[in-house]
């Protein structure tokens, strides 16, 4: 195959109303098989060549480290994810693009830390060896990081990322606390509530704890539309309840 031919059929995606929002955007990756090319942020440029024979630049690339390599994008905000599309290396080296899943993780809490404290949706999981793939994801893929992880120990390769999707809201600028609910889980904290009340719904119940400065977790019991108002307690955990929603609150 040409390298003309290549670059035909790789083209940004223009069905729907999404966009594509993760180019330039700041990535990382488990391991730098070099200290200065082949890098994360290779994989965003908007470069499509797959042939890293062409050019260091063209593809980001891992070592193999102790544990599966990923490589991950941050999209700045939170987004309804409807597809990932991965380009591979197609000079060589198929199998550093296989047996992977994509992963979108929608943080609970503004954080520095990528990938803790969040909600994770499955993308896609890829067993088969591809050069090229464009993942549907499940509806309501929402979120503000896509990794893309390795299932074993390997060298991961990527020559480009594109990630489609449509703007739910700025995680930094939103006057609003960011929120992060778990159906059929309550907060397990050690201390008694500082607020408890009957209210009308699991929305007010969150609002409450929005709007109170001390509050951690507003949890809301759905039978008795009990809300309690929970402090960040050291070791407390979300833990399951079928019977109760908790909503995590910056």
């Amino acid at each position: 195959m040409s390298r003309q031919t290549m670059f035909v059929c790789v083209c940004p995606n223009s069905g729907g109303s999404t966009l594509e929002v993760a180019k330039h955007k700041q990535t990382k990756q488990s391991t730098n098989e070099h200290p200065t090319d082949r890098l994360s942020s290779s994989a965003v440029d908007g470069d499509y060549d797959q042939r890293l024979t062409d050019t260091q630049d063209a593809c980001s690339h891992t070592h193999v480290g102790d544990e599966p390599s990923w490589w991950a994008v941050d999209l700045g905000a939170i987004y309804d994810i409807s597809n990932v599309v991965v380009f591979g290396r197609t000079d060589c080296c198929t199998e550093r693009l296989s047996n992977f899943v994509i992963e979108v993780f929608r943080p609970c809490r503004n954080k520095t830390s990528w990938f803790d404290d969040s909600i994770v949706t499955l993308c896609h999981h890829q067993q088969e060896k591809i050069a090229h793939l464009d993942a549907a994801c499940p509806e309501q893929t929402v979120g503000k990081y896509v990794r893309i992880r390795l299932k074993d120990r390997n060298y991961l390769a990527l020559c480009e990322v594109e990630v489609h999707g449509t703007f739910v809201e700025n995680v930094y600028s939103a006057t609003f606390p960011h929120t992060c609910g778990f159906p059929g889980h309550k907060y397990d904290g050690n201390g008694e509530a500082v607020w408890s009340a009957i209210v009308n719904s699991e929305v007010q119940c969150t609002f409450m704890c929005a709007i109170m400065n001390i509050c951690h977790a507003a949890n809301f019991n759905m039978k008795t539309s009990i809300c309690s108002l929970m402090e960040r307690e050291i070791r407390a955990n979300v833990v399951v309840k079928s019977d109760h929603t908790v909503f995590l609150v910056n």
